[in-house]
């Protein structure tokens, strides 16, 4: 049985939360400071600190919980499982896609330096949706597989202009048939 978060953490967390979303729309993360965080969020640093080590903590932990926020919104899980052309088509253009991020405070070229796990973060939160819903079995094959996956499309899209697009969508969709199995439609 798991226990359940206390109401008040729940609160001060969502509170933390809002508030260096707030912040990163107006400022750099490595100008933000605890103390003005703890302001904005109506707590004080002792309640900050009891939850997060630091602000790049907290930074690390807001961005995993924001990229789930994005693949539930684009509905990347339902893509994944009935049309793989469309689940890449999606990643290419929306979710790797540096324009449809920029007004995103955490995709902000400034939070570049803190984005280096992000292909880590779409990853985990993208294989735990996957596995909790029994698209795939979890194994530790499905889950180097995952990696693979993320981590290619990361660094692809890094590198590659939009004029490579529909190229990159129907690499990644035969990459999704290849490695999990799917004929391109689920």
């Amino acid at each position: 049985m798991s226990k359940k978060k206390d109401l008040r953490v729940i609160k001060t967390e969502r509170a933390i939360y809002s508030a260096l979303i707030e912040l990163l729309k107006k400022k750099d993360l490595e100008k933000i400071t605890v103390s003005e965080l703890s302001e904005k969020a109506e707590i004080n640093k002792a309640t900050f600190y009891l939850h997060y080590s630091d602000i790049y903590s907290l930074y690390q932990e807001a961005l995993a919980h924001h990229i789930k926020e994005i693949i539930s919104e684009l509905g990347l899980l339902e893509k994944f499982k009935n049309d793989s052309r469309e689940f890449s088509r999606c990643l290419i253009n929306e979710f790797f896609n540096p324009e449809s991020l920029a007004n995103d405070p955490f995709f902000k070229n400034t939070s570049q330096t803190y984005n280096r796990t992000l292909s880590f973060h779409i990853c985990n939160a993208f294989t735990e949706q996957v596995i909790s819903s029994e698209l795939l079995p979890n194994t530790r094959e499905n889950l180097l597989k995952m990696e693979f996956f993320f981590t290619g499309i990361a660094f692809l899209r890094q590198n590659h202009t939009a004029e490579d697009n529909e190229l990159l969508t129907h690499i990644l969709a035969n990459t999704i048939r290849d490695l999990f199995g799917s004929d391109g439609k689920r």
